[in-house]
């Protein structure tokens, strides 16, 4: 049985906010039980791949302010060993997840990855030939 639950998933460019390909995001959440001392009494077998645990969890009503962690995943780089994702985007405390703005965390996102920040546009020929438009290193624009 699965540690995590699905939260949501999206699609994002694959390389750059232009690209046509894209690529799926998982947001999988950790429930603020999983590793707690009331439901794991020989210790958190989980406490070497996930933040720590959500010490105001409430084992009579199961309530908590917060999952334990939110792992982001990318389709393509989702293998588990165990319970532990291998590489994962990111993983966050169920706090730092219900404190970020969609904006910021779609940022991260975008960075881990690995978008290719160079790309500053997208020119289509008259033939239909889609050209990719880059900064150079001094800052301004290069057309291939």
């Amino acid at each position: 049985m699965s540690i995590y639950a699905t939260l949501w998933e999206i699609q994002v460019p694959r390389r750059h906010f232009f690209d046509t390909e894209w690529v799926k995001i998982f947001a999988q959440a950790v429930p603020a039980h999983i590793g707690h001392p009331s439901e794991y009494p020989d210790g958190d077998p989980f406490a070497d791949f996930l933040p720590p645990i959500v010490s105001d969890y409430d084992r009579e009503t199961g309530e908590a302010p917060y999952h334990r962690a939110v792992v982001i995943v990318q389709e393509g780089r989702k293998r588990k060993e165990g319970q532990r994702y291998v590489d994962p985007l990111m993983t966050l405390t169920g706090e730092e997840y219900s404190r970020i703005s969609f904006q910021k965390l779609l940022d991260r996102i975008h960075k881990a990855v690995g978008w290719d920040e160079d790309v500053v546009g997208i020119f289509l020929t008259p033939s239909g030939e889609k050209k990719i438009i880059r900064t150079d290193d001094s800052g301004g624009s290069v057309d291939l």
